[in-house]
């Protein structure tokens, strides 16, 4: 393994972090702004939907693949068909399952099988606006 080689991925690593963490804090002002009109008892499906639009999760032109340095990541068919994921993982975390584990289990589960990018953000959209 060369220095370039670690430097290249230590570089894509950081840059995929800032992307996450950018999304999240866009999301989640989203989710500051919608809370106030949404129906605490159901979550806020608005505020979930958002955040996972903003992350590049939703499909909007026909082709199931998010792009993220140069890999494939797969995208729900649309804003609803992304809610049972997010209910899924609310039921997890009040069974008291851990994040990693739900995270772990999303990206190698059966079914949808996020990857490894999209499912952290699943996770996180799920935890701040649907539970």
């Amino acid at each position: 393994m060369t220095d370039t080689w670690r430097g290249g991925c230590a570089g894509r690593i950081t840059t995929i972090t800032h992307i996450i963490g950018a999304v999240l804090l866009a999301a989640l002002g989203v989710g500051v702004a919608a809370s106030a009109s949404a129906d605490p008892a159901s979550g806020d499906t608005a505020g979930y939907v958002a955040m996972l639009e903003l992350a590049g999760l939703i499909d909007h032109d026909g082709d199931l693949c998010n792009m993220v340095n140069g890999l494939c990541h797969g995208q729900f068919d649309d804003g609803p068909s992304s809610i049972p994921t997010g209910t899924w993982v609310c039921g997890q975390i009040e069974q008291g399952r851990s994040r990693d584990s739900i995270v772990y289990e999303l990206s190698h589960g059966e079914g949808l099988m996020p990857s490894s990018y999209n499912a952290p953000v699943i996770y996180d959209a799920a935890d701040a606006f649907l539970c």
